[in-house]
């Protein structure tokens, strides 16, 4: 059994990253009902996996937790350029449990897209910053 390196198991978070962030926005191009709440779990879903590849690349054991604002506060440590997407983070935590369960919770378009804009932008984020270091190395 071969076993992952660190930068291995960086890009797989990324990778699953930006799956989540593509469903999400295949699912916001469909002409008809938008599945709102399901585009905006993918996109909590997405800064998740992002913000835990970057605590990877720090060498930061993962918790199992899906409060994004606690991963993002965790950011902060290592890069203070995190808190911009604090605000956000802690908006979006919602997503991970309440839009699946049959209580639904008001999200109209806009939000939606806001959330697939921040989505995109963390990731990049922390794409650009993972790559610059491992660049440097």
């Amino acid at each position: 059994m071969n076993e992952q390196t660190e930068y291995d198991i960086v890009a797989e978070w990324l990778q699953i990253a930006y799956d989540d962030y593509d469903s999400a926005f295949y699912l916001f191009q469909k002409p008809n009902r938008k599945p709102l709440e399901i585009i905006c779990y993918h996109c909590q879903q997405s800064v998740e996996k992002s913000l835990k590849a970057y605590l990877c690349a720090n060498g930061v054991e993962i918790p199992k937790t899906h409060d994004t604002g606690m991963l993002c506060r965790r950011c902060t440590e290592f890069n203070n350029a995190f808190s911009e997407f604090l605000e956000l983070c802690e908006e979006v935590t919602v997503y991970a449990t309440e839009t699946r369960y049959p209580i639904r919770i008001e999200i109209d378009e806009a939000g939606a897209k806001r959330n697939l804009h921040q989505a995109l932008k963390i990731y990049n984020f922390v794409t650009s910053i993972i790559k610059t270091r491992t660049d440097e190395e």
